[in-house]
């Protein structure tokens, strides 16, 4: 019998998220009927920044010393790692590059935010089966034995919970007050997931503050987020 390493299913889960927010955010862009060759080139810098942003998160504040002295490794995709908030702040300055020069106007975060959210679902699973993103150690039935201690299965709480976030986006999409408002409402949900569950994760980066670095973010995000709800607040306009 073959046995499939975790860094293998790891990569093939990550991937097949990839494939899935694709396919959706295609879907997206031909009912609300955009231009489909301009938003490949938005597509294509969202991925590109996404790619930097994640590996950069990763060189920066996660393994900085091994990339101090390894620094050519950062284009080695298999050698080191990947940080999903590093990931979604680069393939957001990614699009906005990508619309700047393409003079392209339109709002596109909305066709994003639905696939986004079913790709991080998918993709925590490979994280799961690869043994990275782990929990702190639980007493909690449902721990997972990673590096022989029961811990919290920290990837799966997140797949479920972004699973359960593409559904909700999906049934908001026609209630959102205008363009960018559903990807708003994205970042919103899952910034504020993601700062209640650093707090059982085990490879947290820590701040100055005794917070780590996702949940700094994370809180700057919910934030900004939730100004521009309560602004908004009146405005009875709907996107179709």
């Amino acid at each position: 019998m073959i046995k499939i390493s975790g860094t293998v299913w790891y990569s093939f889960f990550n991937a097949l998220g990839y494939l899935v927010a694709a396919i959706i955010f295609y879907r997206e862009a031909k009912r609300k009927q955009y231009s489909v060759e301009i938003l490949l080139y938005i597509v294509f810098g969202a991925l590109l920044g996404g790619l930097i942003g994640s590996r950069l998160g990763s060189a920066l504040f996660v393994y900085r010393a091994y990339y101090a002295h390894h620094l050519s490794d950062l284009c080695v995709p298999h050698v080191g790692g990947k940080t999903l908030v590093g990931g979604l702040i680069g393939g957001y300055f990614g699009a906005i590059i990508a619309k700047k020069i393409m003079h392209f106007n339109r709002s596109t975060g909305d066709l994003f935010a639905p696939g986004l959210a079913i790709g991080i679902a998918i993709g925590r699973i490979g994280c799961f089966l690869n043994g990275c993103c782990y929990g702190t150690p639980t007493r909690l039935p449902w721990g997972i034995p990673i590096q022989g201690v029961s811990r919290h299965p920290t990837q799966l709480y997140e797949s479920v919970f972004c699973f359960f976030l593409f559904i909700f986006l999906l049934r908001m999409r026609a209630k959102v007050r205008r363009e960018g408002d559903l990807f708003l409402l994205f970042l919103f949900c899952y910034s504020f997931f993601r700062f209640w569950i650093e707090f059982l994760r085990e490879d947290r980066v820590m701040t100055a503050l005794n917070i780590s670095l996702a949940q700094a973010i994370a809180a700057v995000i919910v934030f900004i987020c939730g100004v521009h709800f309560f602004r908004q607040k009146g405005n009875t306009s709907c996107v179709q």
